[in-house]
């Protein structure tokens, strides 16, 4: 029987594949070969996930990384050993701070109060605030094209810049299932930091149009936040948005704050959800953004 905690629920989607989900928000992917497993992202960490992967199975596991954001890598100290794209590895230790761990656990304590409240005191809040990746973690860096052996099942790296510098999907051809982290979802994707974080919207959209070229191997997209799976319509509408809709409608966009980032706008169109700041547009457009008041 699969374990189930105050923040994690999993759920068994084929007999190689397992979707664990933390706080309600953020998918971690669990595929099983003959030999070893990979688990896609660790979540925020507010428990060790590792309870959850041995209820399913005995089998030694990498941790891989799509990329380096809190409710992705916190929970790499798990682990110690980790897979990801150089650049994030950078962008998990600039999101290794108190404050962030702060804002962090307030979230977890919220996610308690509103759907298991009598957890709330079981959770130490404080405790993972001061907590730190630095010597907790060995990188390994992986490169566009590396491929996984898991026995009898192989995943490939496809690099795809944009959320973040590092940004990576695994890619599962025989199934024809890819794994695309905050790149591909039905979700907000958050745009807002500034250049040592977010990559150009350029670099996304040349990533968007990698994964298009990729068609033919790609039936079910899992991403790591909201339903799953999706599918290449989703890949269709960024690809549509960045090449002309976004710079033609961004006026049109509503304001919006997020705690620790400030202000700025939401552009919506078709499935497409971005969270993002003027400067990161401005990059993009090419000329200051102006607008009415």
């Amino acid at each position: 029987m699969i374990n189930t905690t105050d923040f994690f629920k999993a759920q068994k989607l084929d007999d190689d594949l397992y979707v664990i989900t933390e706080a309600g928000i953020v998918h971690c992917y669990l595929i099983l070969g003959r030999e070893k497993a990979i688990l896609v992202d660790a979540g925020f960490g507010y428990e060790d996930i590792r309870s959850i992967i041995r209820s399913i199975t005995d089998l030694p596991v990498m941790l891989v990384l799509t990329h380096g954001d809190p409710d992705h890598s916190y929970g790499s100290e798990h682990f110690g050993d980790i897979w990801l794209c150089q650049p994030d590895y950078g962008q998990i230790m600039g999101f290794d701070t108190k404050p962030e761990r702060q804002f962090a656990a307030a979230s977890g304590v919220k996610f308690l109060q509103e759907n298991k409240p009598e957890a709330v005191e079981r959770f130490d809040s404080k405790a993972f605030a001061e907590k730190s990746l630095l010597r907790a973690l060995t990188p390994h860096f992986v490169k566009d094209g590396e491929l996984f052996d898991l026995g009898g099942k192989t995943l490939e790296v496809i690099y795809t810049p944009g959320h973040s510098y590092g940004h990576i999907m695994l890619l599962d051809r025989a199934k024809k299932r890819l794994f695309s982290g905050d790149m591909i979802c039905d979700y907000a994707i958050i745009f807002f930091f500034e250049s040592d974080r977010n990559a150009p919207f350029s670099m996304a959209l040349d990533s968007w149009k990698k994964i298009k070229r990729l068609e033919k191997d790609i039936i079910d997209i899992y991403s790591s936040h909201g339903p799953n799976p999706i599918t290449m319509e989703y890949v269709d509408a960024y690809i549509e948005c960045f090449s002309g809709e976004f710079q033609q409608n961004y006026l049109k966009d509503k304001p919006f704050s997020i705690p620790f980032l400030g202000c700025g706008y939401q552009h919506i169109y078709k499935t497409v959800n971005i969270q993002y700041s003027d400067k990161r547009l401005e990059e993009f457009l090419g000329h200051k953004v102006e607008r009415a008041n």
